[in-house]
C-alpha cells in the first residue's frame, strides 16, 4: 500500500487503493461510517448510491487534501461486505491532472511524430525538440503530483484510520 511508508512497491501510484472484507452488512457499514463522521469533526462523510465519501472539513482543507472513496458491495457467496477504498485528490484536482497529462501526451505524440518525420526526410525542423522538452514537462507534472500527495499524506492516513475505527473488529481481511 502506498500509505504505508515501509512499502514502496508501486512508486508510480497516484491514487492508492486497498480492499477490506468485513462481517457487517452494507447497511451496517454505512451506519457505522455515518456515526463516526457525525461524532468526529475532523472528517466529513456523504453517501452517494453505494459509495461513501470521506473528506476533510473546509477549514482544514488545502488544494492537495485527499478524499477517501469507499465502494460498498455485498458479498454474494458469504456473509459480509467488500469495501473497495481509493484514496486520491478531489475530483476537480484529479480531472485537472488527467486533462494536463492528456494534453501533454497528445502534444508530445503529434509534435514528436511531425519532428521525426521531417528529420527522417532530412529536412531541418525545430519540432524534433518537442519530444525531450515535453517529456521533461510531463516529468515535472508527475513530480508536482507526488509532492502534493506527500503534502496530503497526514490527512490521507487520518481518513484511512477513520474507516478502520468505524469498522473496528469486524474487519476480516485487508488486501
Amino acid at each position: 500500500m502506498a500509505f504505508n511508508s515501509k512499502d514502496h512497491s508501486n512508486i508510480g501510484e497516484i491514487r492508492p487503493r486497498f480492499r477490506l472484507i468485513t462481517t457487517c452488512e452494507p447497511a451496517e457499514v454505512v451506519e457505522r461510517l455515518e456515526n463516526i463522521t457525525q461524532s468526529d469533526d475532523t472528517v466529513l462523510g456523504r453517501k452517494i448510491y453505494d459509495v461513501y465519501y470521506l473528506d476533510i472539513p473546509m477549514q482544514n482543507r488545502h488544494y492537495w487534501s485527499p478524499e477517501l472513496r469507499v465502494s460498498i458491495e455485498k458479498n454474494e457467496y458469504l456473509e459480509g461486505t467488500y469495501l473497495y477504498c481509493v484514496v486520491g485528490p478531489r475530483h476537480s484536482v484529479w480531472l485537472l491532472f488527467v486533462f494536463i497529462y492528456s494534453f501533454l501526451g497528445m502534444v508530445t505524440m503529434f509534435g514528436g511524430l511531425y519532428g521525426l518525420a521531417h528529420w527522417d526526410l532530412g529536412k531541418p525542423t525545430i519540432w524534433i525538440w518537442c519530444l525531450p522538452f515535453m517529456l521533461m514537462v510531463i516529468l515535472g507534472v508527475y513530480v508536482t503530483a507526488k509532492t502534493g500527495q506527500k503534502k496530503g499524506r497526514d490527512q490521507m492516513l487520518h481518513l484511512v484510520s477513520v474507516v478502520y475505527h468505524a469498522l473496528g473488529e469486524s474487519i476480516l481481511v485487508r488486501k
